[in-house]
């Protein structure tokens, strides 16, 4: 079977997908029917792009699934996953589980990308107001203070020599530059295997971010887990589709460590208490719905409470960085003001 290279869908394009077809088999209405419904809706762009190929696929008669899979633009846990819900009778629940998953996914990501964006501008504003200071309004207080006969106090100085002159211009601009390079190698490595792999286990080591890392580890692993033990598969073959669904890099280590160890003999609860994934009263939680056959239901519990946590611990961490960042800043820009305004006052003084 030639599958096709194309580009990924997003979580949240996803998230629309299942949920539509999830409506479409509710209504009762043929797959293929709801699709071209589908395709004649949504606007240009990548879901599109995928509808038509669908479409081209289940007009050969194959199942939901194989359309999927040669398609190239859904991921190989969202087409093993239709193929169990269509063995099943299922598809509809599975369906609906995915968009939930997927829109969870998107919300966690969203989160995190907000709680980066508002520091990262204020502080790339409040650089470009001391950028200003230095290169532009220092130069007229300079002239100023000459001209009346004053004399610069010592930081006064140090800040005005530097002002002034292409040097200063050329080290500003330089900076700005340098700036704006890391930050476009940082965003383009990122986007890499190895970038993700290597930020993924910088920010779960960094202290600030290490909470928040954890809990979305635990959370993204209790979502999954859930989806896949509600649509009846087992724990071990939950575990083996696990690793394809995962990109995180410290939690595929982590489910590839307690495969191992289920493999030794020892049980899922067992291989799973050794990870630290789960705090030790989430750990008895699992036990007991091992033991009482809703491990599913123990899961998904387990995916809100994670989810607000990390929720929670993003929010604290912004609430934390945010004022400490506009402290330091302030206090720059401050001491730079105060080392303008003593000079000038100094010489009011003695003129008056």
């Amino acid at each position: 079977m030639k599958i096709l290279k194309n580009k990924k869908l997003t979580s949240s394009e996803l998230s629309f997908f299942c949920m539509q077809i999830a409506l479409i088999l509710k209504s009762g209405m043929l797959i293929s029917e709801g699709i071209d419904w589908m395709y004649n809706d949504v606007e240009e762009g990548n879901v599109k792009e995928a509808l038509n190929v669908l479409k081209n696929e289940l007009s050969n008669k194959v199942p939901l699934y194989t359309a999927m899979e040669k398609s190239g633009y859904f991921p190989s846990y969202v087409v093993n996953m239709s193929q169990v819900g269509s063995v099943t009778g299922r598809l509809e629940d599975v369906m609906l589980s995915l968009s939930e998953y997927y829109d969870r996914d998107e919300y966690i990501k969203l989160k995190i990308k907000n709680a980066v964006f508002y520091p990262a501008m204020l502080f790339v504003m409040m650089s470009f107001v001391i950028i200003l200071l230095v290169v532009k309004i220092f130069p007229i207080f300079e002239s100023m203070i000459k001209e009346l006969g004053g004399e610069m106090s010592g930081g006064s100085s140090v800040l005005f020599s530097f002002s002034t002159g292409i040097t200063a211009g050329r080290y500003t601009m330089f900076f700005v530059i340098a700036v704006m390079i890391i930050t476009a190698v940082n965003l383009i490595y990122g986007k890499t295997e190895n970038g993700k792999a290597f930020y993924g286990k910088f920010f779960s080591k960094f202290v600030f971010t290490k909470p928040i890392m954890k809990k979305i580890i635990a959370y993204r692993f209790s979502s999954a887990m859930s989806l896949l033990l509600s649509s009846g598969m087992n724990v071990d073959k939950s575990m083996d589709l696990l690793l394809e669904i995962v990109d995180d890099k410290e939690l595929k280590n982590k489910i590839e460590a307690c495969s191992k160890s289920m493999k030794e003999g020892n049980n899922f609860i067992e291989a799973l208490s050794k990870l630290s994934v789960f705090s030790g009263m989430h750990i008895q939680m699992l036990n007991m719905g091992q033991r009482t056959g809703e491990m599913d239901n123990v899961m998904n519990k387990l995916t809100n409470i994670y989810e607000n946590e990390a929720d929670q611990a993003i929010s604290s961490t912004v609430a934390l960085v945010e004022p400490v960042l506009v402290g330091i800043l302030s206090v720059a820009i401050g001491a730079i003001l105060v080392s303008v305004m003593l000079p000038l006052m100094n010489i009011m003084s003695s003129i008056g």
